[in-house]
């Protein structure tokens, strides 16, 4: 699948820092300035990949993006000592269309780089390379924890499912992004055309399901489950992977929507899920016949499916009902969310 990805280009800087020999305003004299002796802004571009439409509860592409402000921080590299504590990085369409800003009380903030040769408190750690996390959106969902951030592993948080395991209770459920991108100076800000490339990702999975053709016009799905799903762990993303621990629940999870051939709705709403692989699983579908004299309803049709979940996939199952079984066939709908 080929995508088109719209970068948007963020004019951010940072403030100067009391942990910092060399100040970051304008007029200081030190040598260890940037070039020209003036500060320099951090300029950022981000995008989230594009892959799902319509859906009501995840991020999908930039337009979607620009719905909410992002939480912004910047660690010196290597520790976890703070540079940006959580600053507001806000779509402004109004005042000046397509541009992201620093946002505070209404207006925009400025920030820039610290300064070439500027230490961290007056000691030996560098402070003009930088470690960013940003999250989408600032306020995180109740379901996720409070994130850590550790400059070995990344950034940590727990995630609660237990209450977001039917379609309904899912329609009001807000995604959560993170971005990590490490080991940043002016010098890579410049190398990637004056703006770091902060990507956000999605460390849930999504599932959906289709009715095929090959199921006719006769038959109706009117609820799909899985039964024992994880609904709870850890999630720890350190700017490349995505890895989930400590993973505890079991609970069943129930998409309760008519599915039909040759009607509008041949495909289940996108469900979000802790990824992890099971290996088997029972899949159940409850499926109505309409073809004979009274309508038959059979409430467990199923068969056994492996199911193998990575963060930020989607996962299609396209079922084919016919009265003599289930057939689930996933070939060629695995995407990369």
């Amino acid at each position: 699948m080929t995508m088109k990805v719209t970068h948007y280009y963020i004019y951010i800087g940072v403030l100067a820092a009391g942990m910092l020999l060399a100040g970051c305003s304008k007029d200081n004299s030190d040598s260890t300035q940037q070039v020209g002796g003036e500060p320099q802004e951090i300029r950022v571009q981000t995008n989230v990949t594009s892959m799902l439409k319509g859906s009501r509860t995840t991020i999908d592409n930039n337009t979607a993006l620009q719905d909410y402000d992002l939480k912004i921080d910047a660690y010196y590299h290597d520790t976890e000592t703070k540079y940006l504590n959580g600053k507001t990085l806000h779509y402004d369409n109004v005042n000046e269309p397509n541009a992201w800003k620093f946002w505070a009380a209404g207006a925009q903030e400025h920030y820039y780089w610290p300064f070439d040769g500027s230490t961290v408190a007056g000691g030996s750690t560098p402070a003009s390379t930088l470690d960013f996390v940003g999250f989408c959106p600032f306020d995180k969902p109740a379901y996720i924890g409070d994130p850590t951030y550790n400059h070995s592993t990344g950034v940590s948080f727990t995630c609660d499912m237990s209450s977001y395991m039917t379609l309904a209770s899912q329609s009001s459920m807000q995604e959560f992004l993170v971005s990590v991108l490490p080991n940043q100076t002016l010098a890579t800000q410049t190398e990637e055309g004056g703006a770091l490339p902060m990507v956000f990702k999605h460390p849930l999975a999504v599932i959906k399901f289709t009715i095929t053709a090959a199921s006719g016009t006769h038959v109706k799905i009117n609820s799909i489950s899985i039964n024992g799903l994880k609904t709870a762990g850890t999630c720890t993303f350190d700017g490349s992977d995505m890895t989930w621990t400590g993973l505890t629940g079991s609970t069943d999870m129930t998409i309760t929507q008519t599915l039909k051939y040759g009607t509008a709705t041949t495909e289940s709403t996108p469900f979000l899920v802790i990824p992890n692989n099971y290996g088997s699983k029972y899949l159940t579908v409850n499926a109505t016949w309409d073809d004979w004299s009274n309508p038959v309803t059979i409430s467990d049709y199923g068969t056994n499916v492996d199911f193998n979940w990575q963060a930020g996939y989607i996962y299609t199952y396209n079922l084919t009902l016919d009265k003599l079984g289930l057939k689930v066939d996933i070939a060629k709908y695995t995407e990369q969310w």
